[in-house]
């Protein structure tokens, strides 16, 4: 995926009818605030077992009954008490029903399992429904789907995490069977999905023996050019809109991706959002 505009990803989490830009909407938009409660809230959480809770009680508000936050690695090691993140080793919550998370480990179902292979084909969320439209769906991967829905887990929403030089990861919202995917909270638990899994790396990479560095804050013209490509504009919409040549802002951009050791745009605005530099309401502001 290119350039993201979170401003029309943010704006379909709004009702009907309140999906217009101008000065004044964000008061109203109570959806907009609880994502960047989450932003904030998963900023500060310090524990595998906080983020737990928090991501739990996020996914209920959001409708769904389970969650699953994991890096797409052997889970051999998987902790129940979560002390492989603790100790630096891999991302891997849930509340999926225990029976089925010892049964996914012990078959080691993680390398062929259809929802996460499916992540590796799109860097945006997809319905479980959507899958065997994303990958060729074979009579291995229709019987997996069936264990999964005799395990308790009928229907998903999975959100993929591609970061460059670490292993794909995904964060996954689930419902148990007889109940109906909240469709009017997708693009929420996109943005959610996405903001917990940043939160996640975050604290495994910080709790290993070298910890990551933290990301220098950015420049004011660095955070206009994120914001605007946080919005939708294209390097050179960015340059007519500030003034200054398109070099100037391919610059900008390329040092605030530095700062933040990512690659990508999506990466870039994800991060300064993560680490409180911007805000969701930079994005619908104009």
């Amino acid at each position: 995926m290119g350039l993201v505009d979170f401003a029309s990803l943010i704006c379909d989490c709004l009702p009907q009818g309140t999906r217009t830009y101008r000065p004044s909407w964000e008061a109203n938009l109570s959806r907009i605030a609880e994502v960047q409660s989450f932003i904030d809230e998963s900023r500060s959480v310090r524990s595998a077992r906080a983020l737990e809770t928090l991501l739990e009680t996020v996914s209920h508000e959001m409708g769904f009954d389970h969650y699953a936050l994991m890096h797409h690695v052997d889970l051999t090691h998987y902790d129940p008490s979560l002390g492989h993140m603790d100790r630096g080793e891999m991302v891997a919550l849930s509340n999926y029903p225990q029976a089925w998370v010892e049964e996914y480990i012990r078959r080691g179902i993680v390398s062929d399992d259809p929802i996460l292979l499916a992540s590796q084909r799109t860097n945006v969320g997809f319905t479980w429904d959507e899958v065997p439209s994303l990958i060729d769906f074979t009579a291995a991967h229709r019987a997996l789907t069936d264990d999964t829905r005799r395990a308790g887990l009928w229907s998903g929403y999975t959100v993929p995490a591609h970061v460059p030089g670490e292993a794909t990861g995904s964060c996954t919202f689930a419902m148990r069977v007889g109940r109906p995917l909240p469709m009017h909270n997708l693009a929420m638990a996109q943005l959610v999905g996405a903001f917990a899994f940043q939160a996640a790396r975050t604290m495994v990479a910080n709790a290993r023996p070298q910890p990551a560095p933290r990301a220098r804050k950015l420049t004011d013209r660095q955070l206009q050019c994120t914001i605007l490509v946080g919005r939708g504009l294209n390097e050179r919409q960015i340059a007519a809109r500030l003034g200054i040549s398109d070099e100037t802002v391919k610059r900008h951009l390329k040092e605030a991706r530095q700062a933040f050791q990512v690659a990508k745009s999506v990466q870039l605005v994800t991060r300064s959002l993560h680490y409180g530099q911007i805000s969701l309401s930079d994005l619908v502001r104009d």
